[in-house]
């Protein structure tokens, strides 16, 4: 690399290519999951083919024997591969895990065998079933444990399962923790290094050949930007001031935050401390809505967004024509907002406003019977009909169908901008914005006059992300349906 980043900072030594290539990376977790799934998967098919062999053979197995014995093999297929730790990404790119596999597949014919006894099989070719599922099972996972193998390590090359890290502090903790990190560089990514007296010069430019890029508060604005998937505090536990006000100013981005002190060569146990590589950490704060949990809420909103725009799309076209009859100007209003990681984006709603009145930025807040409202617009606002065409938002990623509602950059309260008034309020852009929240099926909608209004908002705001389940976001649906459609705080 021999271009200088912008500030006139070198370049890091030994950092990879992947840092500045758009590689779509691969959460292990839900491969792993995956993997599981097509290994149950296999087994059951290797069941199936068993019985076909097995009706070639004169004796054809009922529908329910099929089912039953299929699901106890595959079961127990899964269990003793699990037991053997054959699910992580280590194992599975450094072996095809021939020896796992037999041992799976020998423990499940034995439970097949122990199923023909106890349902009292005589005959000869049910007998044979359990081999015949046997030889299928190792023929069918050894081939999908070669090809698996083949493809990790194709995806390992290209970075796919790195993960970057960016250290803040500059001295001999973060020194050891980045030179053990180095030693994985199919694993981790080093992305920088972050220290609040480089500006003054009392740290080098270059810490262990990674270059130090500035503030912690230039860590959070290039959080923004950068996909972080870990932020590591390097200080010792006795500067803990500055161990507070560095995790202070952290609390809003989105990244897993740890802590790595003078644990470094300590015995620990797991359920004491986590870990980075090689590296003793405790965890002061995980991504909210990650791996499954975030491919469960992905799922959620692009499912039941797809179905409600389908089913609306009459209403929406309504709406359309009412506004376009009843005023001049654009039928939808683009507003900027700020959405997750504390990113703008442009958020859509119907256009309830003459036109030549619109308040892009918010500056002043709507107000019951505000003369800027249309007639039609009016109506629309009375049953948050305005904010259907924010299922294009969700969409096309940028919003949730549940979640903190998006504000408008210079949205107030008391005279005082949201970000100064609730000092925990840039917390809530750690998950996507939604088109309804806890927070609005709660009362807390509408005009925020007082600052108590928008504490009580983000407090629901909060308690969601900290909560959050599926079943938690249909209630909320539930709850925005039945309740809000028509509100006293909507106008």
């Amino acid at each position: 690399m021999s271009s200088v980043p912008a500030g006139g900072q070198p370049p890091a030594v030994g950092t990879h290519e992947f840092g500045t290539r758009n590689v779509r990376r691969i959460p292990a977790r839900i491969l792993t999951g995956v993997v599981s799934f097509l290994d149950f998967l296999l087994l059951l098919i290797s069941g199936w083919l068993a019985a076909i062999a097995l009706d070639a053979w004169g004796e054809s197995p009922s529908l329910y024997f099929i089912a039953l014995a299929g699901t106890i093999g595959a079961g127990t297929g899964c269990v003793v591969l699990a037991a053997q730790h054959s699910y992580t990404i280590g194992r599975l790119r450094s072996e095809p895990q021939i020896w796992p596999i037999l041992k799976a597949v020998v423990l499940s014919v034995g439970a097949l065998i122990a199923c023909l006894f106890l349902v009292n099989a005589e005959a000869r070719p049910l007998r044979v079933f359990p081999f015949a599922f046997g030889a299928i099972a190792i023929l069918l996972l050894g081939s999908f444990r070669f090809g698996l193998r083949a493809l990790i390590l194709s995806w390992t090359k290209d970075g796919r399962f790195r993960r970057r890290v960016a250290v803040v502090a500059v001295n001999e903790f973060s020194q050891r923790f980045i030179e053990r990190l180095q030693t994985e560089p199919d694993a981790f990514e080093i992305a920088g290094v972050y220290d609040d007296r480089l500006r003054s010069g009392r740290v080098p430019q270059l810490h262990a050949n990674i270059a130090v890029r500035g503030s912690v508060a230039e860590l959070v604005r290039d959080s923004r930007e950068e996909s972080f998937d870990v932020i590591v505090v390097a200080l010792p536990l006795c500067a803990v001031d500055r161990i507070s006000v560095v995790l202070e100013k952290l609390r809003s981005t989105v990244a897993d935050v740890c802590l790595t002190t003078d644990l470094a060569g300590l015995t620990y146990r797991g359920d004491q401390f986590g870990a980075v590589g090689s590296n003793p950490i405790i965890s002061i704060g995980e991504i909210p809505l990650k791996d499954w949990q975030a491919a469960k809420k992905a799922a959620f909103d692009y499912i039941a967004g797809a179905i409600a725009l389908v089913v609306l799309s009459p209403v929406l076209a309504l709406l359309a024509m009412g506004i376009r009859l009843d005023s001049k100007g654009p039928i939808l209003f683009r507003q900027p907002r700020l959405g997750f990681n504390n990113r703008m984006f442009t958020c859509y709603k119907f256009r309830t406003m003459y036109a030549n009145m619109t308040d892009v930025k918010a500056d002043r807040q709507t107000t019951r019977s505000d003369p800027r409202i249309t007639r039609v617009g009016r109506w629309m606002r009375k049953f948050s009909l305005d904010e259907l065409p924010q299922l294009f938002n969700v969409m096309n990623g940028t919003m949730s169908l549940v979640g903190p509602r998006p504000h408008a950059p210079n949205t107030k309260a008391a005279d005082r901008l949201f970000s100064e008034v609730v000092q925990q309020y840039a917390v809530r852009h750690r998950v996507k914005p939604g088109i309804t929240g806890w927070a609005q099926v709660n009362g807390w909608r509408g005009e925020t006059k007082t600052v108590e209004q928008i504490e009580n908002r983000v407090r629901c705001d909060l308690f969601y992300i900290d909560n959050w389940s599926l079943l938690f976001d249909v209630k909320i649906v539930a709850m925005t349906i039945l309740r809000e459609i028509y509100s006293e705080n909507a106008f």
